[in-house]
Order: C-alpha cells, then structure tokens, then sequence
C-alpha cells in the first residue's frame, strides 16, 4: 500500500513529485515495480554497505518505465531495477542503457538453454521466478489426490472442482505460464490442455497471486497455477501451502540496468556491483524476498530445501520468451474469446464427453473433444505483428470486432459439440 500510495501521489502531482527537484550528487534515482517490503530490506542493506549514497524509488510497471525511459532525459532514472520481461529488450535496443562492464562479472546469463539476457553487456539478470503449483497438501490428501507433478495432470478428471487456473488478460505473472504449456505442448494440443484444465479449474481474473495463496489457505481449493515466490513468502508466513515445480517449466529473469542517461552514473554502477553481489543475491533467500538468485555462488548459503534452478541436469525444453512476448496480446484476447467466455460450457461439456468415454462411446467421444478444443486462429496467425498491434487495446473497434469474431467460433464450437453428443 506504500508503494501504491507513492505511485499515484506521483501522478497527482503529474508524474514529477517527488522527482521534480535535483538530487544531490550521491542519491540514485531507481525505478522499479518491486514491492515496498522489498525495496526496504535492499535499502537499508545498501545503507550499510555504501553509507555516502541515498536511494530514491520511483514505483511503476514495465509500460510506465518505458514511457519514463524515453523521455529525453530519461526521466531523471539512473537505474531500472524491475521483472519487467519486456522492457529491457526493447530499451536496450533504443539504446536507453550504458554497457555494465565488470559489475555482471558471475552472474548467470543461462538457466538450462534459455537465455537470461541478450548478450550485449547493457542489462543483466538480477533474480528468477519459476512456474508451477501452489499447493496445499491437507486438501489433497482429504480429497484422496495426489500432488500434480506436470501441467497435464491438471486435466485429469479427479482434478475437477480443486484448481484455480489465473486469467492471463487480467493476471501479470499469467502470460508466461500460459506460454509454458503452448511451446511445450504445441499451439493445438497446448490450447486443448488448457480448455480442459480450465474445465476443472475456477478462473482468477482478480487479486493476483496473493488472492490465489489467500483462497488456498482458507480451503477452498487446492492447487493453483502461480508463480513460485507467492507461494515461498506465504508459507514463510505460516500459510498451509507449498510449491512444486512441473516436469517442464520455465524460469522468467527480472533485470538491472543503467540508464545511457544517467545523471548520477557512478553511485548508479555501486547500487548495481552491490545487487548482484553475493550480499544483494543472499537477500533474495530470506522470508522477506523469497526469489531466486541469479549468482550460482549464492546457493551456498541457501537452505536444503530451497530451489537450485542450476544445478541438475539441464531440461530438454527451451523457453522463448521473446515468442511469448511478440504474441502476448494476440494470446490474452485468444484465452478470454477460447475460455473464459464459455468457461461454464467447457465444465459442462468436458463432464458429458468424460461421461461418454467411461460408457465406453470413446469414438464419439474424441469426435467431440476435438470440436470442442479446435482453436479458431493458427500460431502463425497469432504471432503476426500487426494483429498483436490492434489487439494491444481492447477498447478500439477493431480489437474488439477480431476477440468478437473468435469468440463466435468458440461458441460454434461448443454447439457442434453438444450436437454430436447428443446423437
């Protein structure tokens, strides 16, 4: 709520307060969108550590540091420190950051085969976030279910009514997880997993991740998709849940830049040498944080049980962000137009087609899954640059007019599918 009450005294004030004065010499201005509990603990460790220089926090999402960012002083903003998946790329290829030189010296630029950074030495990776499973094992074993170990079991029949499945639309840390399961699956077999996840599933379009942790913890359900940190500072809190990582997941980077701009760049060059320090990556382990370092060194210090996402064999699957990222739109408007527009007919209709299977009727039955999960735009279709353009606000006429027309060919969908079943 500090950092929420920050941002929009900000923007009362027109986006300047309290940026609208000179700092002196030794305060680095930092943007971020990390939370305040977050931004205090790594204040007053650099305090400690670097007594000479203040910090000054600016809070705001990805879409409001590129917008500050390229401004032509660049807003004043010496350091972008942020899991803003889309900013940095672009910015770094406007030319908006300075080269970091030695102050990455150690850090990873891999997890597995995924590439953390873009290789060219101006931004670095500062913590990761993994996908998977909020779970709370009581509710499972009081509902005689055992703990999904891939996204697919989520689909299973037994699974119905347990699961909390987020809207990517609506939810930020969705998007990726939703690409997790489409790359991996493939764009077809992908969407038909998710259309039958969702059958089982209650639909998050609110509250994020710490709403899903809250409905856990009070019994409601008992497995949600989230990503892993939620999960981590919950049961730090004492909240009954736990985290499992799938068989195939992804690991998403937040990053730290230097501003090209910089007006205080030698005190900005000491916030970042100390955030991917040993002491600035050890941070990331305690109850407060609960990310994953992105120095391979800091796991050393890491309890037995916490996340090694850098150690063991390396996964078969390679994450591609910048796919997800080049088609997010066109992919957001697709899950509200495929699934959240019929998602109480894709509870009812899955539950007739699984009835039509155990009658054994298993013919009529894939005749009817097929209809129902036949995704009505290509991948290629979905990635094209222009579509993703016009679907970026789904206030236009023309976003709307394609998410209508999609969604009209969900529902057909549905009705050749009841028609079939009901032969």
């Amino acid at each position: 709520m500090k950092a929420l009450l920050c941002a929009t005294l900000a923007l009362a004030l027109g986006g300047l307060a309290p940026w609208g004065t000179a700092l002196a010499a030794d305060t680095v201005r930092v943007f971020t969108s990390y939370p305040q509990e977050m931004m205090d603990r790594y204040e007053q460790a650099f305090a400690k550590a670097n007594p000479d220089i203040k910090l000054d926090f600016q809070w705001g999402h990805g879409g409001d540091a590129m917008a500050t960012l390229r401004q032509p002083d660049q807003g004043g903003v010496d350091v972008l420190w942020s899991p803003a998946l889309k900013a940095f790329p672009a910015l770094a290829r406007e030319g908006a950051f300075r080269p970091l030189g030695d102050g990455a010296k150690g850090i990873a630029t891999k997890v597995g085969g995924m590439p953390l950074t873009d290789g060219k030495g101006t931004y670095a990776a500062f913590e990761l976030a993994g996908y998977g499973f909020a779970v709370r094992p009581d509710y499972l074993a009081g509902h005689g279910l055992p703990v999904p170990r891939d996204w697919s079991d989520l689909a299973r029949p037994a699974y119905a009514g347990h699961v909390i499945l987020p809207v990517p639309s609506s939810t930020g840390f969705a998007p990726p997880m939703i690409e997790v399961i489409l790359q991996h699956h493939g764009w077809d077999k992908g969407w038909a997993l998710l259309a039958e996840i969702a059958a089982n599933a209650e639909l998050l379009d609110s509250g994020g991740g710490v709403a899903m942790v809250n409905e856990l913890a009070e019994g409601t359900k008992g497995i949600g998709m989230i990503i892993d940190f939620f999960v981590r500072s919950a049961k730090a809190d004492g909240k009954p849940v736990t985290f499992v990582y799938p068989e195939i997941t992804a690991y998403v980077p937040a990053h730290v830049a230097i501003t090209a701009k910089a007006p205080h760049a030698k005190a900005a060059e000491a916030f970042v040498r100390f955030v991917l320090s040993d002491q600035g990556q050890v941070l990331l382990m305690t109850p407060e944080v609960m990310r994953l370092p992105v120095r391979p060194s800091a796991y050393a210090k890491a309890p037995a049980d916490f996340p090694r996402p850098f150690e063991g064999k390396a996964a078969a699957f390679v994450f591609d962000p910048a796919k997800g990222n080049a088609r997010q739109f066109a992919m957001t408007a697709l899950f509200d137009a495929f699934i959240t527009s019929r998602h109480a007919q894709l509870r009812d209709t899955f539950a007739l087609i699984r009835k039509a299977e155990a009658a054994g009727d298993k013919a009529r039955a894939e005749t009817a899954r097929q209809l129902l999960t036949s995704v009505p735009v290509s991948e290629a279709e979905c990635g094209n640059p222009t579509l993703n353009a016009t679907l970026e606000n789904m206030d236009f006429e023309g976003a709307k007019a394609v998410k209508a027309g999609w969604t009209k060919a969900a529902a057909a969908g549905t009705a050749q599918t009841l028609a079939v079943l009901a032969k």
